[in-house]
């Protein structure tokens, strides 16, 4: 994702995510892209706090040397936000 500051990609616990990622991770250095938002990827994952998905994307993160951002929800949050998802989600 260009976000006109930096260069944004996914991690995972997925196994397409986080070849998707490995792959840019590994183009992104010396391409215009790196030379004006700078080098490093950055990732993220949602997830519930603890969750085997927040650490499987924490390790793929780590080993790819990416700028790894986590976004945690309670269950709660889920329950909450259960008529948004589906609203924005009809098709």
């Amino acid at each position: 994702v260009d976000d006109g500051r930096s260069l944004w990609g996914s991690v995972v616990r997925g196994l397409d995510s986080s070849l998707v990622a490995s792959i840019t991770a590994r183009h992104l250095a010396g391409t215009k892209a790196a030379k004006q938002w700078g080098a490093q990827l950055h990732s993220f994952c949602v997830g519930l706090e603890g969750s085997p998905d927040l650490k499987a994307a924490r390790e793929v993160a780590d080993y790819l040397g990416t700028i790894h951002h986590e976004f945690h929800f309670t269950v709660q949050d889920g329950i909450d936000a259960i008529e948004d998802v589906i609203y924005h989600i009809e098709t």
